[in-house]
């Protein structure tokens, strides 16, 4: 269900498109390559010591359905909780040895998967990303024990006052349609989600041409290339 623009059109009209401000023009040379399973890789090198990483998934919120609001929030918090190949712990300890920062943020859009590292680092940030993303455990227990932590975060929200006044914003502006739910979910509905709507929203979502990887800092793009070409093979298109 999207929402009409008819009520618009009736009292304004056609609006105008404006040009992007000057300011916000992005303009400074960058590299793009788009992988043969859709992922699209970009780059953009400054020199400097540290890289960052970034994968960028069109998913978020709006994407659920009110019987599964949340999913997408506990998908991106069970993304260190342990993979195929590596535990939780193993996942931790490499980051910690990479001196690296792990940042990762759910949106009603779209979520983000990042790490910053040194230079040097960039293909074994590459790789863990792509380990994260691609081969998930969803580990039951893991999820009982992030479904805990979300469950606190919900008992919080009194202390988060931005976020909770633009979950009102939001719900009231677009009420039962998906924009209008809350990105962490509902606090009742997220205790009921197991693993298996996890990798249902994880397949439906997941995929090569809904997938930006981003690298900048002092990085060689065909590297980067070849790095997210290795780690992300399995995501299909």
């Amino acid at each position: 269900m999207q929402f009409s623009k008819e009520p618009i059109m009736s009292n304004f009209g056609e609006l105008p498109f404006g040009e992007i401000p000057e300011p916000l023009k992005y303009v400074r040379p960058f590299h793009s390559t788009t992988l043969s399973n859709g992922i699209r890789v970009c780059s953009e090198r400054i020199p400097g010591q540290t890289a960052h990483v970034g994968v960028y998934v069109g998913a978020g919120s709006r994407h659920e359905g009110l019987e599964t609001t949340g999913t997408s929030y506990l998908l991106q918090k069970m993304a260190l909780r342990g993979t195929s190949n590596k535990s939780k712990s193993e996942l931790a300890s490499e980051i910690e040895q990479m001196g690296a920062r792990y940042q990762a943020h759910s949106d009603r859009e779209f979520t983000s998967y990042g790490l910053q590292t040194f230079k040097g680092d960039t293909g074994k940030a590459i790789s863990l990303l792509g380990d994260i993303i691609c081969n998930s455990a969803l580990n039951p227990a893991e999820l009982e024990l992030v479904k805990d932590e979300v469950s606190m975060e919900h008992e919080d929200n009194h202390n988060r006052y931005s976020e909770t006044t633009l979950e009102n914003v939001h719900f009231n502006a677009f009420r039962e349609h998906m924009m209008g739910q809350p990105i962490m979910g509902d606090r009742d509905v997220t205790q009921m989600i197991g693993a298996e709507e996890l990798r249902n929203y994880q397949q439906a979502n997941y995929f090569g041409d809904n997938v930006v990887v981003v690298a900048t800092g002092d990085v060689s793009h065909d590297q980067i290339v070849d790095a997210v070409d290795q780690a992300f093979a399995s995501l299909p298109k």
